[in-house]
């Protein structure tokens, strides 16, 4: 069987360094065979989503899923519900431009890209779509799992802009062949989605003879990633997003990556990454005095929209120790198909197994209590959520509840709780990491590396309740509950 994609990719404003082009790909899609006509659903992000303006921006930028009911065809994308967002953050900067070369003096920015003429950094799209850079294929993305090697229409779907200056590190004067870390980026979901997919566009870039990218170091705990398709330079490891090539370019296939990574995470709600520069030290310097230079890439997000997961209909969830045993209690308000529940425990808030199951009660507008015991719960921190199946295999899943047990007799402490602005954690043991979780489960802060004490800046975030998840070196955990007010 022969298939032909065209790619028409059309650039109103070419840049100097990512090139652009029209092409035509024939591919032979004998691999494809099994998927051929059957229609994956997706959320994904198209025009619309994100913004239309452009940078150098440093604010949050806030990404509204579509439905694309034809995955990995394209059709009319339509509203899905419930709402779904992905909010993308920059932070932790490591390098401050003066105002000649970025206005808001940011290193790493959306929407901005190289010049060949100023020292002053261009304006680009803070969310084009993704032909908009590095030439890239429908077939180096895959938009969920279940479709690998169908592609995604490049010039529909949309991603992130992200611009990686190299002007910091030239400014510093430091060394072209190394591995510098330049700024943090967190991805926030307002749901959690199951084994999201990363779309990466274009990391890799140019300077005479000199050869740079971006690389991406997952921080988040619990989750890993898999790459599942995507250009020849795109190397993914459990933990990190790299381009391979001995000498990065900016064009996808010939030195740039280019790609769709799974996260593979059953309740993912945040994703936290280090970016870095990486130099192939073809050139004494990042970059010179009349030019703005930088890795300018893409970054984006699809998930099934079949596995979002959606907040049971409950009046009522308890978890409470009883001697040596914990006791679950739940009211469900009302239920549709109800087929059963599953009880799951974990020990960070990330990984969970099932343990156990409770009969629903079907279909009714009455409300119905359930009970479950945990006869074997953990010593420290124990977290539980339920998970609710219905007759067609649907899940819904619950917020979660904690129950702490006694650990060792090693002394921890964090103060002052309540909390306004910064939490210290120190103690007799060596922390070796710190999660801070929502009521309902989301992380927010990872902090990992053996240390004796530990600060958190607890002002970013809302008055309320707070988990916080301490792991010593010698395999102790404990979970407090911080109040910020």
């Amino acid at each position: 069987m022969h298939y032909c994609v065209i790619l028409s990719i059309f650039n109103a404003n070419p840049l100097p360094v990512k090139s652009q082009q029209s092409d035509i790909l024939c591919v032979f899609l004998l691999v494809l065979l099994p998927f051929a006509g059957i229609s994956q659903p997706a959320i994904e992000f198209v025009a619309g989503s994100g913004s239309a303006a452009n940078g150098s921006a440093t604010t949050d930028q806030v990404i509204t899923f579509e439905n694309n009911a034809l995955n990995p065809t394209t059709g009319t994308y339509s509203p899905f519900s419930p709402t779904t967002t992905a909010t993308f953050a920059i932070s932790n900067q490591q390098y401050v431009l003066p105002a000649s070369q970025n206005a808001n003096g940011a290193d790493i920015s959306f929407g901005a890209t190289n010049s060949a003429s100023s020292t002053l950094l261009t304006p680009a799209p803070v969310f084009p779509a993704m032909n908009w850079i590095s030439a890239p294929s429908n077939i180096d993305f895959s938009a969920t799992p279940l479709n690998i090697g169908a592609g995604i229409a490049v010039g529909t779907n949309h991603a992130v802009e992200i611009f990686s200056s190299t002007m910091g590190l030239y400014n510093a004067n430091l060394p072209t062949n190394g591995r510098y870390y330049m700024a943090d980026l967190t991805i926030t979901f307002n749901i959690p989605l199951a084994n999201p997919v990363l779309h990466i566009v274009g990391i890799g870039g140019t300077y005479n003879a000199l050869g740079f990218t971006t690389e991406l170091q997952l921080v988040t705990a619990g989750v890993t990633l898999t790459k599942l398709t995507g250009s020849a330079e795109l190397n993914v490891t459990p933990t990190a997003i790299l381009n391979s090539a001995a000498s990065p370019t900016a064009t996808t296939g010939a030195g740039a990556a280019s790609g769709s990574i799974q996260v593979n995470g059953t309740s993912v709600s945040t994703l936290h990454f280090q970016l870095y520069m990486r130099g192939n030290g073809k050139t004494p310097t990042w970059s010179n005095a009349v030019n703005h230079t930088g890795d300018a890439w893409l970054i984006g997000v699809s998930a099934q929209n079949t596995i979002i997961e959606l907040p049971i209909n409950m009046s009522a969830f308890t978890a409470e120790a009883q001697d040596h045993s914990v006791g679950l209690e739940w009211t469900a308000a009302t239920q549709q198909n109800s087929s059963h529940f599953t009880i799951q425990r974990s020990q960070d808030g990330a990984n969970w197994t099932g343990i156990g199951q409770v009969a629903a009660a079907g279909s009714s507008d009455q409300s119905f209590q359930y009970e479950f015991v945990d006869n074997n719960p953990n010593s420290g921190a124990n977290f539980y959520r339920l998970v609710e199946i219905d007759d067609n295999g649907a899940v819904a899943y619950s917020p979660v509840r904690e129950v702490a047990f006694a650990g060792s007799a090693v002394s921890i402490n964090w103060y002052p709780n309540p909390v306004h602005d910064r939490l210290t954690i120190s103690g007799e043991a060596v922390i070796r990491s710190a999660t801070l979780i929502t009521l309902d489960g989301r992380t927010l802060q990872v902090f990992n590396g053996s240390t004796a004490s530990r600060s958190i800046d607890m002002s970013r975030y809302p008055f309320g309740i707070y988990f916080l998840v301490i792991r010593t070196m010698d395999g102790d955990s404990r979970v407090a509950k911080i109040e910020r007010n």
